[in-house]
């Protein structure tokens, strides 16, 4: 007997007191009529507790807080042996990533063998699964935006339904399908709202949509602790969150994927297919076909409900971003389905109330549906998928770039990062083998890999390397996602696959920490490496001096003559607080950790370039550093720079709420941070006191909308204005029934655009060549500064655009600044057109943005030569 068995039906008196209340006639009928109207009270196993009955309170009265949800799901894993939750990881505040396989008790016995059956639908040469033998696989994904709470709630109800329900239907399901649920993709930010609309709850409910309980605060439960927009990091794969639930993922490839989300509450119900033109070319069509198909069973679930609903008219399916579409490019259906929002308990809405409890009936309805439609239709779906993949190898086959070579050698750790990220896709990657040389740059063995086209994810190799393909005209999200650009990464593309080596199953182990004499003269760290700044962040840390290289040399290391870039850190030993052997102990510990190599040189005379004592190699201060976040702030570009430097650096910066910038001493700080928002209810007062700290010594660096306003209040010298806009020439008259197509064919929905660096100057010092493309998210360009050394980005002229962006922005963006340095008395203002650390992983423009905050003061000189 097993022990779920033996604690069913020898249950603890607390287990038992929940089965009685769960199988009272009122909570019974609460459960059934409203949230599952087409079953009845003795469809449900009276031993499984309803989540009404474990809670305490009716679903829909009350938002569940996480710990609750996962209680009440590890007690269905207790009680039925149709469930199983594993605990995959944990979030930045520490919360439990949960995933929970429903199936039948016999398929739990055989769980490993039906994984590696449906895996093996991922490769071609295997043999086709039977579907009479191998289950579908259905993901459940719920809540991947914290505050679109009406999902969460709905994951609860669905697990309770398939746990207890006893109908010859859901046994069926139960046998022929395995359910894989994640119940709360974003704890961290699902709490932020539960709290707070637990927190304004009214008796009776309030429904005007002012009311405290309907308007959340900064930075609201949307995004995760960094403010990550969890439902675009599936390809880059930023966060931990993602990464759990990614592994989860290809764990079983699922056939059908559902992703819930919540749109605006003067809204209905929507559910894929979506508009051909926002369908990807890279995707066999017969992936969208299907997603016709499922539609039928949204559509009878939510007819039964009598609940309006539409599809076909908005919401992209285009990028491998999003949690719908990756499954796309396994050979699944994903797709979004879209409640409008109560955001609240109740809320008023020109089409009358919309209610909590109501959402959450429409999401459970078509989760449910889609498990009907899975099983129903399981027979297609296995063939689409084996056929995906299939087609993905033929097509890499015939592609014109037969393979993908990276690497650089003064860049290990980007090289790292890349591996890594491939690996997390489950993409084939080797080691070369030989040298090659690939439009005048050279890959050697040791340093460089190799990715072939003709292999089952080559689609996902085309997301990552090559292009976005063009898109039909404005899109609902990112156009351009392609991760080699946005990484700085160098990639060469060759027709026929090089001599390969072995096929890496995890990334070179990091060889960081220092080499060299025991007895060392100073440390060096080439700042091209992609871990550099955190090596620097940990030395100044504990209070050792460092100095940074503004012009390139090479020095005398244990592996011969080595070469230093722009920017590369030296550490001297004498005149540091400590001794000298404590001084190696602490870089030899940072360097470790960081994956990167620090070089003990025995002379400070150099074999080539500047000496150690040049004044062009300059002491660094310590930044004390000061992010502006709060009502009016971007939070995901100003929760982009806090991930930077806490998770990425380890650097503490402190968090400021935009009213205390009116009381706080700014003299504390060095470098300001301002994110893109709105600054134009900022007082006089305030802006004269930034104003004053910027001349005497401050560093200011500024993205898109606050760079403009940087501009229009003086705050880069005389008051003056960013470049406008530009105003389209009157159009003639365009019929009303376009106007939604050609407003989003007209705005940019982020690009890739190709600029030209100044590699010479400290804010782009890291970089290896001058070609670097950078977002393009808003329509904010910079004029050029009076100092011509000091526009150190420049969009190119005839800039080539990875993503849609329409013509007038185009022309608009042409020619113009994207990062430049403006000097105001002893101090300077650091101006970006855009967010520099876009969703966390632009990590060629990051570059930028650690150097504005570690060479703050060094990076607009006075005009004396």
């Amino acid at each position: 007997m097993s022990l779920k068995t033996w604690l069913r039906n020898a249950a603890p008196a607390a287990l038992l007191a929940a089965a009685v209340l769960a199988s009272s006639p009122q909570v019974a009928v609460a459960q059934t009529t409203y949230f599952f109207p087409q079953a009845a009270a003795a469809d449900f196993d009276p031993s499984i507790p309803s989540p009404e009955a474990f809670l305490g309170y009716p679903i829909g009265s009350h938002y569940t807080r996480h710990d609750q949800v996962a209680a009440y799901l590890k007690e269905l894993d207790l009680l039925s042996d149709r469930i199983r939750v594993d605990e995959i990881g944990r979030t930045y505040e520490g919360r439990p990533l949960l995933s929970v396989i429903v199936t039948s008790a016999a398929n739990h016995g055989r769980l490993d063998e039906l994984q590696r059956a449906h895996a093996a639908v991922a490769d071609p040469s295997a043999p086709t699964p039977d579907p009479a033998r191998t289950p579908v696989v259905v993901g459940l994904y719920y809540g991947v935006h914290g505050n679109e709470t009406s999902s969460g709630e709905a994951a609860l109800l669905t697990a309770y339904y398939l746990a207890a329900g006893r109908s010859a239907e859901v046994q069926d399901w139960l046998d022929k399908a395995v359910i894989v649920i994640d119940p709360a993709q974003n704890p961290d930010g699902r709490d932020r709202a539960a709290n707070w609309h637990n927190a304004w709850k009214n008796n009776p409910p309030v429904a005007d949509p002012f009311d405290k309980e309907h308007v959340e605060p900064f930075p609201a439960g949307r995004t995760n602790h960094y403010f990550t927009d969890l439902n675009r990091d599936w390809l880059a794969v930023t966060q931990k969150e993602t990464r759990a639930k990614l592994e989860i993922f290809h764990r079983w490839l699922p056939n059908v994927q559902i992703d819930f989300h919540e749109m605006g509450s003067g809204s209905t119900y929507y559910f894929e297919p979506s508009p051909e033109s926002m369908e990807s070319p890279l995707l066999p069509k017969a992936s969208y076909d299907f997603n016709r198909v499922l539609a039928r069973y949204h559509a009878k679930a939510l007819d039964d409900l009598g609940s309006l609903y539409y599809t076909g008219e908005n919401y992209d399916n285009f990028s491998a971003v999003y949690g719908s579409t990756y499954p796309d490019f396994h050979g699944g259906v994903g797709v979004t389905v879209e409640q409008a929002s109560s955001r609240g308990l109740v809320q008023e809405t020109a089409a009358g109330r919309v209610e909590f409890a109501f959402t959450i009936r429409n999401q459970v309805a078509t989760g449910i549906a889609s498990i009907r439609g899975a099983v129903a239709e399981r027979a297609g779906l296995f063939s689409l998928q084996r056929e995906t993949f299939r087609s993905a190898v033929e097509e890499g086959r015939k592609y014109r770039h037969a393979a993908f070579v990276f690497g650089d050698p003064a860049d290990p750790g980007l090289s790292r990062q890349t591996l890594d990220l491939l690996l997390q896709h489950k993409i084939r990657v080797h080691a070369l083998a030989s040298p090659v040389s690939i439009d005048g740059r050279n890959y050697a063995p040791g340093s460089a890999w190799v990715v072939p086209s003709a292999q089952p994810q080559f689609r996902l190799i085309h997301s990552i390397f090559e292009p976005t393909p063009q898109t039909k005209g404005g899109v609902y999200g990112s156009t351009s996602y392609a991760i080699a650009p946005a990484y700085g990464l160098s990639v060469g593309r060759v027709s026929r696959v090089p001599s390969l080596g072995a096929a890496l199953t995890e990334p070179p182990v990091a060889n960081g920490g220092v080499i060299g004499t025991e007895t060392a003269y100073a440390y060096a760290v080439d700042w091209r490496d992609l871990n550099a700044p955190k090596v620097l962040a940990a030395v100044l840390q504990r209070g050792l001096r460092a100095r940074a290289a503004f012009e390139p040399f090479s020095a005398s290391t244990q592996g011969g003559q080595t070469a230093f870039g722009r920017g590369s850190i030296v550490i001297p030993v004498v005149g540091q607080p400590i001794s000298g052997e404590q001084v190696r102990a602490i870089i030899d510990k940072a360097a470790r950790e960081a994956g990167v190599v620090a070089h003990s040189l025995a002379s400070g005379r150099s074999l080539s370039g500047v000496d150690l004592g040049s004044e062009s190699i300059r002491p660094l201060r310590a930044p004390k550093i000061a992010l502006v976040m709060g009502e009016g702030v971007n939070a995901t570009e100003i929760g982009s720079t806090w991930f930077s430097l806490s998770e990425r650096l380890g650097w503490p910066a402190t968090r400021l709420d935009p009213n205390q910038l009116r009381r706080v001493p700014l003299g504390g700080y060095n470098s300001i941070v301002l994110a893109g928002g709105r600054y134009d209810d900022w007082s006089d007062d305030t802006v004269a006191a930034l104003r004053r700290w910027v001349q005497g010594g401050g560093s200011l660096v500024t993205f898109g909308t606050a760079s403009k306003w940087a501009v229009a209040k003086g705050l880069t010298g005389a008051p003056g204005k960013a470049a406008d806009p530009i105003t389209p020439d009157a159009e003639p008259r365009q019929d009303f029934a376009q106007r939604r197509d050609a407003l989003a064919e007209k705005r940019s929905s982020g690009n890739a655009l190709s600029a030209d660096a100044d590699i010479s100057h400290p804010l782009a010092f890291g970089l290896t060549q001058r070609a670097l493309f950078v977002n393009k998210e808003s329509d904010v360009t910079l004029t050029p500064v009076a100092d011509p050394f000091s526009n150190v980005v420049r969009i190119d002229a005839q800039p080539t655009v990875n993503g849609y962006l329409p013509e007038a922005l185009r022309k608009q963006a042409a020619g113009s600044v994207w990062a430049q340095v403006a000097r105001l008395g002893e101090g300077n203002v650091v101006l970006f057109a855009d967010d520099p650390a876009h969703r966390k992983y632009w990590l060629g423009t990051e570059r930028l943005l650690i150097n504005s905050l570690f060479f703050a003061n060094h990076l607009a000189p006075s005009s004396r030569p």
